[in-house]
């Protein structure tokens, strides 16, 4: 399916495998010490192919670090899920990148990890022409795109229209307890920060709640219809 073609396009499942493939040291798909600039530049790599292929050329990318040991390149650590990282920042970096093709505009897409004491934020910042404030409410619905709807019979796989990018993105960054925020002034750009929690305390499983089953695990407030909109919701927690 079309869904498929793009999430294949990240590179996603010939690096890391399916669930019945784990890599030394890992527990299941979690990865003890995930190196986040290494699935940065991955991702940032993905997207920069994926954009060459579609407009013919690519807006540079500039990857840095920043971490509360001081400024360095690399070796920022986490445990986390690779493919879910990947996933996240291979769609806001491919989403900066058309941005920045679209609005004819010459600055690189930026893409900065830092590392504080509680959280790991990745902020893809962009120079594009910035999203109108009226759309802000609807970035994270499902099925919802500012680009044209893609060719489901195309060869090469699409940019953009499918309209799950985000929400999914958002979804992944919520499961372990982070959050994904974009701020975009029309006529300047967009950023985006993926939020990660680096203590295992505060990077609990996040789950909606399904069945008897799972009631039966959770204790649970009043939630939204689907934890991943926006809005008050107590988050289920471990009875």
């Amino acid at each position: 399916s079309g869904i498929n073609a793009e999430y294949e396009s990240s590179g996603i499942n010939a690096e890391y495998g399916g669930p019945e493939e784990q890599a030394p040291g890992h527990y299941g798909i979690i990865d003890p010490s995930l190196d986040v600039h290494d699935i940065v530049d991955e991702a940032a790599s993905g997207a920069r192919y994926l954009c060459t292929h579609h407009y013919g050329s690519c807006p540079d990318i500039e990857i840095s670090t920043i971490s509360k040991k001081g400024n360095r390149e690399g070796g920022v650590t986490v445990v986390y899920i690779a493919s879910h990282l990947h996933h996240m920042v291979f769609e806001l970096v491919k989403n900066a990148l058309r941005a920045t093709v679209e609005a004819e505009g010459t600055h690189p897409v930026k893409v900065i990890i830092v590392e504080g004491e509680k959280d790991i934020s990745i902020m893809v910042q962009d120079r594009g022409s910035g999203i109108p404030m009226r759309l802000h409410d609807h970035l994270f619905d499902y099925h919802y795109s500012t680009a044209p709807e893609p060719d489901v019979q195309s060869r090469i796989p699409p940019l953009a229209g499918f309209g799950y990018g985000l929400p999914l993105s958002r979804l992944y960054a919520r499961y372990l307890n982070g959050n994904i925020r974009l701020m975009s002034a029309e006529g300047y750009g967009t950023s985006a920060v993926v939020y990660l929690q680096t203590l295992s305390e505060e990077a609990g499983e996040v789950l909606p709640l399904f069945n008897k089953t799972s009631q039966a695990k959770y204790q649970i407030g009043q939630m939204v219809q689907d934890w991943n909109v926006a809005g008050p919701t107590s988050r289920p927690i471990w009875s």
